[in-house]
């Protein structure tokens, strides 16, 4: 047999016991300071939010606005003058003046000097010939943008063209008012398209025999919003002319020379255009 195992021993050291000994109190008062009511705090919040939408508010009614902004907050565009006030001649003639003041050509590239930027602009000028249609002509109910939408914040004065002295080429410069618009600030995208008609009609019609010709095709591009209350520049293109039809494109651009909408289009000659009387067409063509 084993010898019985040793009973285990039971430890006499003591356990051991944490006491816990409180820090005494400090004495010491700590400084207070004191603290602003909540309605003081409200009330500064609040009038520094008011401040700043005031300010940003004002800024924009006078800074240039990126046109991201301007397409989801529009400005208000305000009512349109009467046709025979003051403000709408005074309007008119400021327009006038600032049509007056474009160049005809893009701008000078970087590095150019000033005798090579007018020499180009003489070669230019020596290459167009200058137009300004519905100036001359009498205003008729007949006519969409001759007269109708011919007035204040509508086609104020009337475009100014610039065409090549071979007929191929045109370059027309264009106010676009407020009153032209779809979207508030955007005008709309058929009122374009009936302004390339046009531009590229009358293209098109100065290389047909009679002059006489009906939009056959017009496929438009949008590449961009165009906004309202700018000038803009219409190019247009004869591409090719094969006995009555005459094949056009054009684009409009910004001054700053962005493509908003490129366009592509078929003028056709009547077959009975030459018993037409065309002596209106030729003088609108002048």
């Amino acid at each position: 047999m084993r010898p019985p195992l040793p009973l285990l021993r039971l430890s006499t050291r003591p356990l051991l016991h944490i006491h816990a000994h409180p820090k005494p109190l400090s004495t010491t008062a700590r400084p207070t300071h004191p603290t602003a009511s909540p309605n003081r705090r409200y009330f500064t919040y609040a009038t520094l939010l008011l401040s700043g939408l005031s300010t940003g508010l004002l800024l924009s009614l006078y800074l240039p606005r990126p046109q991201l902004l301007q397409l989801i907050y529009p400005l208000p565009t305000p009512p349109p003058h009467a046709a025979d006030s003051v403000e709408a001649r005074e309007h008119a003639e400021g327009l006038e003046r600032e049509l007056q003041g474009l160049e005809l050509g893009a701008s000078s590239p970087a590095g150019s000097s000033l005798e090579q930027a007018a020499q180009r602009e003489r070669e230019q000028i020596s290459r167009y010939t200058e137009h300004r249609p519905y100036a001359t002509t009498p205003p008729g109910p007949h006519s969409l943008t001759g007269y109708s939408l011919r007035g204040p914040s509508r086609f104020a004065i009337p475009p100014l063209v610039f065409a090549s002295r071979d007929r191929k080429e045109q370059i027309f410069f264009l106010h676009l008012g407020t009153g032209l618009c779809g979207h508030e600030g955007v005008v709309h995208g058929g009122l374009l398209g009936t302004v390339l008609d046009e531009s590229l009609g009358r293209t098109a019609l100065l290389a047909l025999p009679t002059n006489i010709g009906v939009t056959a095709t017009l496929s438009l591009a949008y590449k961009k919003p165009t906004f309202a209350n700018q000038f803009v520049v219409i190019k247009t293109q004869l591409v090719e002319v094969k006995g009555r039809k005459a094949w056009v494109e054009g684009r409009i651009e910004s001054l700053e020379g962005e493509v908003l909408v490129e366009a592509k289009a078929l003028f056709v000659e009547p077959r009975m255009a030459k018993f037409l009387d065309n002596s209106s067409v030729k003088a609108a063509l002048a």
